[in-house]
């Protein structure tokens, strides 16, 4: 998994305004729900190329401070990059894997997470450490992808490949983290992890493609397992991956659209 994300930490940082695009009120929703003061230290993990924590930035002021991390050196140094272009100087870039976090207790009055896997494992490791890094009173707000048959973006061009024989199916381990996806199993998580009875709410995300360019760009270089796969084929064999893609996207308003459901969730 490791090789997999640092191969595709460049591909991420070059498309990211097309996954901003789709993305963004997401990244606004948490960032409202968790209320960033004057002079907080927020964290943001599995950030990518920052962007979700960026939206603090400026809430925190001179005196605050944002730690934008992610277990990618190279999204790491992409989102330092980010920073420097947007010249937010109250953030620090660090390595960390979110379930063993290097931080002191009681240090964090803040936790973003975007689409990170920090109900991965049972129980998840990453709730008790970000359980132990916060503050009493401190919030956490994070998203994950529903029930991946919810989603769109992602099984059309995986059933796609699948089907072609170039990817295996889910495994069983993907198949259990998929089914934590849902506000029941993620409400119990948290309460057993000592948070509060969460506030979540579902908001559906569209990746619309102007034209079938742009959606085969988004399929082979941004989609993580399908875009490494597709790099070992030869060219026709990718014209008919993208053929049979292009078929299951049309969207009825003109263009490309691959939608999914957010789970958004908000917590002390």
């Amino acid at each position: 998994m490791s090789d997999q994300w640092q191969a595709m930490a460049p591909r991420w940082e070059e498309g990211r305004k097309l996954l901003w695009r789709g993305t963004r009120p997401v990244s606004e929703w948490l960032v409202a729900r968790l209320e960033p003061q004057p002079g907080q230290t927020i964290l943001e993990l599995a950030a990518g190329a920052g962007e979700t924590g960026f939206l603090t930035a400026p809430l925190l002021g001179p005196e605050g401070r944002l730690i934008s991390s992610d277990r990618e050196p190279g999204m790491i140094e992409a989102a330092s990059r980010l920073a420097g272009e947007r010249g937010i100087a109250n953030a620090d870039f660090r390595v960390l894997d979110a379930d063993r976090l290097e931080l002191p207790d009681g240090s964090i009055d803040g936790v973003l997470s975007r689409f990170g896997y920090i109900l991965k494992g049972e129980p998840p490791p990453a709730l008790a450490e970000i359980r132990r890094v916060l503050r009493p009173g401190g919030r956490l707000a994070f998203s994950v992808w529903a029930e991946r048959s919810r989603n769109p973006w992602m099984t059309v061009p995986a059933e796609v490949m699948v089907e072609r024989g170039h990817l295996q199916p889910q495994s069983e381990a993907e198949t259990r983290l998929s089914a934590k996806r849902n506000p029941e199993t993620i409400t119990h998580l948290l309460t057993e992890a000592g948070f509060a009875d969460p506030e979540i709410e579902e908001l559906e995300v569209a990746y619309r493609f102007a034209d079938a360019e742009e959606l085969w760009f988004f399929i082979s270089e941004l989609r993580g397992p399908v875009a490494l796969a597709l790099a070992d084929l030869p060219e026709a064999e990718r014209n008919q991956v993208r053929a049979a893609v292009e078929s299951r996207s049309s969207s009825a308003v003109g263009g490309f659209e691959l939608g999914g459901v957010s789970l958004n969730v908000a917590t002390r």
